[in-house]
């Protein structure tokens, strides 16, 4: 079962998300909220979600090394060069490279230019006549390079991910050559740049990702990841892709130091993760990728300056976006495993200011909503500003707030 590859995140803190190699054996960590399936095809599916997502929102390139990006990110393999390799090989078996040759004969196409140059003619009724002909014939080229690298990396492509499509009893056989970096880089690399046959040039591109990725001093796989340690910042990112509108940029509360001199100097921005508009309502979402959702503990809520950073966003969009205060929310978006299929969005918790007094006048913005949404679904939902979404999010913050002011009084 794939399933047996597979774990949650629980860790007390943010911890490894993606895959990697656990004494020469895969181990997938699906992040916060993942509810994992019996099913084998599904969990198939959920695994390359996984990967597909990380690649997307991890801010890395293909098989870029083991450097930061907001936090400590692995990305040591090349994934898509990975999926490519193997899926080319499925279908198309081993790369064969077809030589050129030339013979005397009649079957074939005949290449003139060699033939008048090699050849002497006959005259025949005033008539020059090739009688014997050079005609062009293919050989498979069995000792071609790249044939013998494109061994390697099948089989380093199936070592790594393999186990997603086939048995591990039916891996392909081992290489019949041992790894070069520099001369395998030299020949792929040669070849990329004398052919422009699009399915040549995307798989020497894959063979070259995964050969620039291999450290040539070692062979563990242990070694290697593809995945992130802090997944918060892909958390913000799928939310903000699935949800958000692309000019937030004008949503930036600034502020000024104005020196005693006489100069003034703008001081960095406040950065809301995402905006949401819906018909007339603007909603400021901030996505945290907080434990409240698996752990239900009053701790793992963002704490007040989250709460009052809101609060100060929707000031600033009541004042110079000129929206009215009540049609301005605030929501914190946080990971949960939902029990129930249809409630894939929850309200849970609403948060206030003590240096606020809150009567039946106060700003919606002055509440900020805790939801919390189903890890799974919201990788399911990855469209770009997806309207249905859009919509559910919208009339769940709006009637959940309506409903706690109107019970509450305030």
């Amino acid at each position: 079962m794939l399933n047996g590859f597979c774990t949650v995140s629980t860790s007390e803190y943010d911890d490894f998300v993606g895959l990697k190699f656990v004494e020469g054996k895969p181990k997938v960590t699906f992040p916060r909220g993942f509810r994992l399936s019996n099913d084998d095809n599904q969990v198939r599916k959920d695994i390359l979600r996984l990967l597909s997502c990380i690649q997307k929102f991890s801010g890395r390139r293909e098989g870029s090394a083991n450097t930061s990006f907001n936090g400590e990110v692995n990305l040591t393999f090349p994934i898509l060069s990975y999926q490519h390799i193997i899926k080319d090989f499925l279908v198309h078996g081993y790369y064969i490279e077809n030589e050129n040759q030339y013979k005397d004969g009649t079957r074939g196409k005949v290449n003139w230019r060699r033939t008048v140059q090699k050849k002497k003619p006959v005259y025949n009724n005033g008539n020059l006549v090739y009688l014997d002909l050079i005609v062009k014939t293919n050989k498979i080229n069995s000792n071609n390079m790249i044939t013998r690298i494109h061994e390697y990396c099948v089989r380093e492509s199936f070592e790594k991910l393999g186990w997603l499509y086939l048995s591990t009893e039916s891996l392909p056989l081992k290489p019949r050559i041992k790894f070069n970096k520099r001369m395998f880089v030299s020949v792929l690399q040669d070849a990329l740049n004398n052919t422009f046959n699009d399915r040549k040039r995307l798989l020497f591109t894959s063979m070259l990702n995964i050969v620039n990725s291999k450290d040539e001093n070692t062979d563990s796989v242990d070694k290697e990841a593809f995945g992130v340690t802090r997944f918060e910042y892909v958390w913000e990112k799928m939310v903000d892709y699935v949800f958000g509108e692309d000019n937030k940029e004008e949503y930036f509360p600034h502020a000024t130091w104005h020196i005693i001199n006489g100069n003034k100097k703008e001081s960095s921005p406040l950065e809301p993760d995402t905006i949401m508009l819906y018909e007339d309502k603007t909603y400021i979402l901030d996505a945290k990728y907080y434990k409240y959702g698996i752990t239900k503990n009053p701790l793992h809520l963002p704490g007040s300056s989250s709460i009052e950073k809101q609060i100060v966003y929707g000031e600033y969009v009541e004042t110079f976006k000129k929206v009215h205060k009540d049609k301005v929310y605030n929501a914190f978006i946080m990971p949960y495993a939902s029990d129930n299929s249809c409630e894939n969005y929850k309200f849970v918790s609403v948060g206030t200011a003590d240096w606020k007094t809150y009567s039946p006048t106060t700003a919606n913005y002055d509440y900020v909503l805790g939801i919390l949404l189903d890890t799974r679904y919201l990788m399911e939902q990855l469209s770009k500003h997806n309207p249905s979404e859009i919509e559910l999010l919208s009339e769940l913050i709006t009637a959940s707030l309506s409903e706690y002011r109107k019970e509450n009084k305030k």
